[in-house]
């Protein structure tokens, strides 16, 4: 079975027990802390990884590092160690903020910018998508020197190219059609 599928399966048991008994946005943020604190700490990562590393200390371990974890949250980590699924764990954050967000009518939205853009501007933007999607917007905002100037706005599965590259790599294409 693939990381993904595993994934959507342990999020989506995850997010049914939220929902009874705890609040799903607190779990979200906390699993996200997980895997940014595997991303960033190549130590802890290791440790967590290990095949040879006995599940008990790995459990200790992820109670010492995420002491103030609601206890549902707590024993579904000890039950993803316990699996053997830790490797899993941030496929498992995403796939449950996806939930989270379907849920409360949130659209993730990823723009990228040459420079960073100014906050009326970000904010303007965030409403006017709003507006046009009907949901809620959290705006990602990445720098990506490459795109020259202008923006690039994906949202879901379509995609909003405004920038200077893609302008110019059209422009090359007409004059080399012309």
């Amino acid at each position: 079975m693939s990381t993904q599928a595993i994934a959507r399966r342990y999020a989506g048991a995850l997010f049914e027990a939220a929902r009874e008994k705890g609040d799903p946005l607190e779990f979200a943020s906390a699993l996200e802390q997980v895997s940014r604190t595997l991303d960033e700490n190549a130590d802890f990562r290791r440790l967590i990884y290990h095949r040879l590393f006995p599940v008990r200390e790995k459990q200790k371990i992820m109670v010492a590092a995420f002491p103030d974890f609601n206890p549902l949250l707590m024993n579904f980590l000890n039950l993803v160690l316990y699996k053997g699924r830790e490797r899993a764990l941030p496929e498992i954050a995403l796939q449950f903020r996806r939930l989270v967000d379907r849920e409360n009518k949130v659209m993730p939205v990823e723009l990228r910018s040459a420079v960073p853009l100014p906050e009326e501007v970000t904010a303007a933007l965030k409403q006017r998508l709003a507006e046009i999607t009907g949901h809620k917007i959290r705006l990602h905002n990445k720098i990506d020197p490459a795109i020259l100037g202008g923006i690039i706005i994906r949202l879901g599965d379509r995609v909003l190219d405004a920038s200077l590259k893609k302008k110019l790599e059209l422009m090359a294409l007409h004059l080399k059609k012309a």
